[in-house]
């Protein structure tokens, strides 16, 4: 494991000076681990983790709710969780929605929030000396909203304009089609977790009022603090502002195994005035808790990334000119999302481009990668990971996602021998696994396909076609 490590400080440019590279190394600060990590955990289920980086004279503070789109009592409720965190900053017992952005801005930092399926994400960043501020603010807009009648309908204002823009974007319009193609209309993948203009205005005020006091409780909360702070000053605040908080919620009950696609489905969706066809082939894929997580992202990574977008890039933008933009992707998080390739076309190229990506799933399901294409992909995944954490924000990002995934604090110390030891094998079992040519989903939107048709020969399409 040693010499993996020492690969996180091996400079790429070997022009720089000796002593400049010296230099930038000892700025960077140590990778997170269990022996730096501060862990605190409160009696009502909120746990902190504190990294001191003296070298910063700003903090960090970034975490997650356990409650998200998954909460939603019904489709017909889609994108409440996401407007109720967008309103949780509109007004509270103490502030009101001026007060607490002219806070914010009199101390130059920032506070946000932003729900996903899942959990619901805040994110704070201040000098140090602000710390006490922003978890006083972040404790307030969490526990006490009072979502105010004419400042959550301010908030709805904004929420349809986002729609209506949604509808206007070929990359968006392509992953709604893209999403309920795969996801059965009884999953909670089938649905946009930003809901959709029928329900973002049949959502109610008492709506968002009901969902916040049901659903926001301490239980699992996150809450990851990294800069210029000692741990022992963090746990004082985050016990100050959150030890009272006894609300419970109740547990999930949600069954998030998909069906297997045994067929080819494809949907195309016209969207007025646009030149270029955006594209999603791909089907249902695994959540980061899998064990096979790691061998699907390197094997990603050959077939769709490394390298100006991989096998794809070399095969289709390169050698075909088909295309500018190509690549593929796992979008797994604690559930099983999918993976998918996703492009930029002219819309008479997408069968070309279907056919292409086809043939590049066989070859890299039936042929091991060669040792050197495995190596290239393996060391740009141990160099890469430490520039991720060059800031307060990279760092926090990396322990809350050790966190959050349950892969423990030592995961990053791991990270190297873990890359390294995935064999070609792997990498093929991983591609058998969830790469499949025959069975899957195309979505597209764009231009107007030619005689109007939705689909093509020979595919069988199952959407919901109320969206």
């Amino acid at each position: 494991m040693a010499a993996h490590r020492a690969a996180y400080n091996t400079p790429t440019h070997r022009s720089r000076p000796r002593g400049q590279r010296a230099r930038s190394r000892a700025r960077l600060p140590a990778l997170p681990h269990s022996g730096n990590v501060t862990c605190f955990s409160l009696a009502n289920g909120v746990n902190l983790y504190v990294y001191a980086n003296p070298s910063s004279p700003s903090v960090v503070v970034n975490g997650y709710l356990e409650v998200g789109a998954l909460d939603e009592p019904s489709a017909t409720k889609a994108g409440l969780a996401g407007f109720v965190a967008d309103c949780l900053m509109r007004g509270t017992q103490r502030r009101t929605y001026a007060q607490i952005y002219e806070q914010i801005e009199a101390v130059s930092a920032s506070l946000s929030f932003c729900s996903g399926m899942f959990t619901t994400s805040f994110f704070a960043k201040s000098l140090a000396e602000d710390l006490p501020l922003m978890l006083d603010l972040l404790s307030d807009v969490i526990r006490c909203p009072t979502f105010p009648e004419s400042e959550v309908a301010k908030e709805r204002a904004e929420w349809l304009t986002d729609l209506h823009e949604r509808a206007t974007s070929t990359s968006a319009m392509c992953g709604l089609v893209f999403n309920a193609l795969c996801y059965p209309e009884d999953h909670p993948f089938h649905y946009a977790t930003d809901g959709y203009p029928e329900t973002a205005q049949a959502i109610t005020l008492d709506d968002v009022r009901q969902f916040h006091a049901t659903f926001y409780a301490p239980a699992g909360m996150a809450i990851v603090i990294v800069g210029a702070v000692k741990a022992e000053q963090a746990h004082d605040l985050v016990t100050a502002h959150f030890a009272d908080w006894s609300a419970a919620r109740p547990a999930r009950s949600v069954n998030l195994e998909v069906p297997p696609i045994a067929e080819r489905r494809r949907k195309h969706v016209h969207i007025p005035g646009k030149s270029q066809t955006a594209m999603l082939l791909g089907r249902p894929g695994p959540s980061q808790l899998d064990p096979q997580w790691l061998a699907c992202t390197l094997m990603n990574s050959v077939f769709g990334q490394f390298g100006l977008y991989g096998r794809l890039g070399e095969r289709i933008r390169k050698e075909e000119g088909l295309v500018y933009h190509i690549g593929s992707r796992f979008e797994g998080g604690l559930g099983p999302g999918a993976w998918n390739v996703y492009a930029e076309v002219h819309p008479g190229t997408v069968d070309r481009v279907v056919e292409i990506v086809r043939a590049e799933m066989r070859r890299i399901r039936e042929h091991k990668v060669k040792p050197a294409e495995l190596d290239d992909n393996k060391a740009y995944f141990v160099r890469a990971l430490p520039l991720r954490m060059e800031t307060n924000e990279g760092i926090a990002s990396q322990i809350l996602n050790m966190v959050r995934f349950r892969r423990g604090l030592d995961w990053l110390l791991e990270y190297p021998d873990r890359v390294y030891a995935i064999t070609a094998a792997d990498v093929q079992a991983a591609a058998q696994r969830w790469l499949d040519p025959d069975h899957y989903v195309l979505a597209t939107a764009g231009p107007e396909v030619e005689n109007g048709a939705s689909s093509a020969e020979g595919f069988s399409v199952h959407v919901d076609d109320r969206r």
